[in-house]
């Protein structure tokens, strides 16, 4: 533990809940208290019986007390609190209360048969925890219950670390034992084998997944079969050891086949057993998402060979309609003439290339659709062989209407992509689309190449929608599982969603009011504003441009003093102790060394690099700032970190200038790939034809960065809307969030509505958005055109008891909301429940577009708090500037550790900044200058002038800071920006 967390386990409580919680006097107390004869003798026993029931110790000599305890000891006992100086200085007497307090109220010293005892209890609880904080909790409450003094603080942590170490080698000792000789063995194999002679198998197991194509689906699926095949995931453990073996795969991920086979025999068995069960559901996560990648690149394909066509039919098609054209101006020619028609047309072109011109064009002339599955065919080849191995790779489990899909799944795995074996006679046929059935079922029967394309393409559909899932997948498992709270999780409050009627009778009558009134109202606006049947949105201006605010902001950062982003996050962390939540992976200790730690994240965060930030920073070696990574940075210990970060702007005074603090706004970043990197990334022609990934971050009202998902250059925002305001672990109360267009979904409507919170998006083309109601659409008047169709009660009363689990998970965050709303939005239009989900997301849409129609101060609101998320941009890209502000991280975790990095060091940006702004209005107003609050509120904490983000990585040794640990403002920039 650090120092801050040691002195906090058994500190007095200086808050006032706490001190009414734990030192309430009841009567016999009061009765005991009242045997001291004086005031002060009667004070101090009140606090030694009040300090050996919570925090459970004794109290030191000379120790200092909270006020807020002792003011209210006093008051319960009935005299000054101020009289404690007389009992403090009896050390006798203090001694004597002591021992008569223990007796009479039972209190014991921890001896060696209570300690034998407690020894037994604490290591059936370390059974289950992998925290030796929470353990040492334990440890403490239980004391405190069983009136066991608690001795020395080093005394309960030695018996906390003792308990967990016999708890893990009963652990490791149990498990090993039950491998079996023939497991252990395969085990062993495993860490000593290698692929070639510099990489081991081990290492290859965890090597990054490649560029999308057959082989890297073979060879993912190669690596399961590896896996596999040391039994591993045959093996069964107790739920009781499930959470020491998760932490063991944490650590394990992160060992070397060297680093294992340093390891004790049996540990090293149990520890790569845990890590293999990690690495096999990644796998199969990555495995399900090549093979959807595939599909998906086959489509894409043939919608490509399918326009070449086209365009290249173009070309001919002129071609042949200028000789058709020939031919009609020869034959009109020879009848005028009396001339011989035949000759007139041989002369053109031969009778049989007319009469194919005529075919063709009488063919083209036909109504109908162009047909992608035409040109699919060639990507049969693709799935031929990888196709059959993996299906047989997973256990694939679905619903009853998937039975279809299912029964031609196992077809396919045991022909094992053999041509030469024929399909059955009569293969199912249920889970093709109508759109394939053309192109599979011919006139001479039916047609094995697309009959398999529509059933890989069917599995991959259902795949993602959750119709079919894989009990082995983290992302891909059954949607009830995923809804389920995992076993040991505390329960939250019971949630109910309420009675759908009464629900929907609130929502309807909500609904017609404003839509009649805006009907009614029509003819008194602007014709503007409804022409052309459609209701118009007129622009609003540019919330972000506020040019008589740059004096003031001129001024203020003016007088901030020139700093090193190094000294910046040094500042930071001495402010909030941020680089004390990245605890280690395996001891919970945060890093040991606080330069070389910052170092590792502005190499992340600033697109550096390690190898180069170890030759400029003169802090570390390469290889320690790759054990600081490796070893400190996860997802957990980043998001804790920002939390930190985020709570600390919210306290900011100058903070609270920029907005209220309960809303915020997400958007999606771009960062072009380059090197290895771009194996991963998918090009997006709105970026241009570089491959890129997108950084989608959310930000409060106040600039404080609250969350960050990387998501690939070509995946929608909206599914990730929702992640940021339900997934971050601050203490900021958020109940508005905003987005652009890319985030706008009528899912997301739904769920932001029935969580209870506001949804305000800056819809594009919102003119051209339906309106819905459960009323006709000639009840509304003029409005009727906008209408799209009446809404279904029905459905959504039929689905309410489906919904509700659904909006749970997301609310105690069971389930990642991006993972179900992926889910939902790729089911298919006629699937009920997302059918539901979507019409009451009509509900809420319209009854926004009613409101951002009507009330121009939302239009603004909502501009303004998104122009903060663009203007945050901005920051970022000025930090992560190096490598021409390319990501070459070849797998996903890494780009997420440089978002997260590149996130927590903008964060620490704009804390500093407002710190430091905020000095330098108290300075302005000092000196008497008139400071306009509305310009004040107009400020931004995005500046990053007065820092020095660019290649000059040390630390001064010699910071001038000020008593209040601040460096000193400047005077001679603020003067010259104030005459400007």
């Amino acid at each position: 533990m650090t120092a801050r967390q040691r002195v906090a386990l058994l500190a007095l409580p200086d808050d006032e809940a706490m001190v009414v919680r734990y030192h309430g006097l009841g009567t016999d107390d009061l009765a005991a208290v009242t045997t001291a004869r004086t005031p002060a003798t009667r004070l101090g026993y009140a606090l030694q019986l009040c300090a050996l029931r919570y925090p459970g110790r004794h109290l030191r000599r000379g120790e200092l007390l909270p006020a807020t305890m002792l003011d209210h000891i006093a008051e319960q006992v009935g005299v000054e609190a101020d009289v404690i100086a007389d009992f403090a200085r009896r050390t006798p007497t203090r001694y004597d209360q002591l021992a008569v307090i223990k007796a009479r109220f039972g209190f014991r010293d921890l001896s060696r048969p209570l300690r034998t005892d407690l020894m037994t209890w604490l290591t059936r609880e370390a059974e289950t925890l992998v925290d030796g904080r929470v353990l040492l909790d334990r440890l403490l409450t239980q004391m405190r219950a069983r009136r066991i003094v608690i001795p020395g603080l080093s005394v309960v942590e030695r018996m906390a670390a003792e308990a967990m170490h016999r708890a893990d080698a009963a652990m490791v000792a149990g498990i090993d034992a039950d491998f079996g000789v023939d497991m252990r063995a395969r085990l062993d194999a495993l860490i000593d084998d290698k692929v070639h002679e510099r990489q081991s198998r081990l290492s290859w197991l965890r090597e990054p997944t490649p560029r999308v194509s057959s082989s890297s689906l073979g060879e993912i699926l190669e690596k399961v079969a590896v896996i596999r095949q040391t039994g591993a995931m045959d093996f069964a453990v107790g739920p009781r050891h499930e959470p020491r073996l998760q932490q063991f795969a944490r650590e394990g991920i992160r060992y070397t086949a060297q680093a294992f086979q340093q390891m004790r025999p049996s540990r090293r068995r149990v520890v790569l057993f845990a890590t293999l069960r990690e690495m096999d559901a990644t796998l199969t996560d990555a495995a399900i998402a090549m093979f959807g990648a595939l599909v998906g690149r086959a489509h894409l394909r043939a919608r490509k060979r399918l326009e070449q066509r086209v365009a290249a039919s173009g070309r001919e098609g002129r071609e042949r309609l200028a000789r058709v054209a020939s031919v009609l101006k020869a034959m009109t020619r020879a009848a005028r003439s009396g001339a011989d028609i035949a000759l007139a047309v041989q002369a053109i072109a031969p009778l049989e290339t007319i009469e194919t011109d005529a075919s063709i064009i009488r063919r083209s002339a036909s109504p109908h659709k162009s047909d992608v599955l035409k040109e699919i065919a060639a990507e049969h080849r693709t799935f031929k062989r990888v196709g059959p191995v993996f299906l047989r790779a997973f256990d694939f489990q679905g619903r009853p209407r998937t039975a279809s899909l299912r029964q031609a799944m196992t077809i396919l795995a045991d022909l094992g992509g053999d041509g030469r074996r024929a399909l059955p006679s009569d293969p199912p046929l249920g889970h093709l689309e109508r759109r394939w059935l053309r192109h599979v079922q011919t006139s001479g029967g039916i047609d094995r190449t697309h009959w398999e394309l529509a059933t890989y393409s069917a599995l991959a559909d259902a795949l993602a929608s959750g119709g079919i899932w894989v009990p082995s997948s983290r992302t891909h498992r059954s949607l009830a599982v995923m809804l389920a709270a995992p076993p040991g999780v505390s329960s939250h409050p019971a949630f109910s969603l309420g009675d759908p009627h009464a629900w929907l009778e609130e929502r309807s009558a909500r609904l017609d009011r404003p839509l009649r009134e805006v009907a009614g109202n029509l003819d008194g606006r602007d014709p503007a504003l409804f022409a052309g049947d459609r209701l118009r949105f007129p622009k609003e201006g540019n919330a972000g441009d506020h040019d008589d605010t740059r004096p003031l902001a001129l001024a203020c950062y003016g007088m901030v003093p020139t700093t090193r982003i190094t000294d910046v996050l040094s500042q930071v962390s001495r402010w909030t102790g941020f680089v004390e939540h990245f605890g280690h992976v395996s001891t919970g200790l945060p890093p040991a060394d606080e330069r070389a730690f910052l170092a590792t994240l502005i190499a992340e965060a600033t697109n550096l690099g390690l190898s180069r930030m170890a030759e400029v920073c003169g802090v570390a070696s390469r290889r320690a700032l790759l054990r600081m990574q490796t070893w400190h940075m996860r997802e957990e210990t980043f998001r804790a970190a920002l939390a930190c970060l985020t709570d600390a702007i919210h306290a900011e005074p100058m903070a609270a200038w920029f907005g209220p603090g309960h809303s915020a706004s997400a958007d999606g970043q771009a960062f072009y790939l380059g090197g290895p990197g771009e194996a991963g990334g998918a090009v997006n022609a709105h970026y241009g034809r570089d491959p890129v990934v997108k950084i989608y971050t959310t930000v409060t009202d106040r600039y404080a960065p609250l969350h960050q998902a990387v998501i690939a250059g070509t995946a929608g925002e909206a599914i990730h809307a929702l992640d940021g305001i339900l997934g971050h672990d601050s203490d900021v109360d958020l109940t508005a969030l905003h987005v652009d267009g890319g985030g706008v979904s009528d899912i997301v409507f739904a769920v932001m509505h029935l969580l209870g919170l506001r949804f305000e998006p800056r819809i594009p083309r919102l003119s051209d958005r339906r309106l819905y109601a459960f009323e006709p659409p000639r009840r509304y008047g003029r409005l009727a055109p906008l209408f799209g169709r009446r809404l279904n009660r029905d459905l959504i009363v039929g689905h309410w008891s489906e919904i509700e689990p659904v909006i749970a998970a997301m609310r105690d965050r069971t389930v990642t909301p991006s993972l179900i709303l992926r889910k939902l939005a790729a089911y298919r239009q006629q699937n009920s429940l997302a059918a539901a989900l979507r019409e009451i997301g009509r509900i809420e849409r319209t009854l926004f577009t009613l409101r951002w129609f009507e009330d121009p101060g939302l239009r603004r609101a909502v501009t303004a708090e998104l122009n903060k998320g663009e203007a945050r941009n901005g920051l970022a890209r000025a930090v992560a500037f190096h490598r021409l502000g390319r990501f070459r991280d070849r797998g996903l975790e890494n780009q997420k550790t440089r978002a997260a990095a590149l996130n927590l060091v903008t964060a620490a940006i704009i804390l500093f900044n407002c710190r430091y702004l905020g000095r330098a209005l108290d300075e302005l107003r000092r000196q008497g200058r008139p400071i306009d609050p509305a310009m004040q509120a107009q400020l931004s904490p995005l500046g990053w002038d007065r820092i020095n983000l660019t290649g000059d990585y040390v630390w001064s040794n010699h910071l001038d800071l000020g008593a209040d640990g601040l460096m000193p403002l400047l005077d001679e920039p603020y003067r010259e920006s104030m005459s400007r």
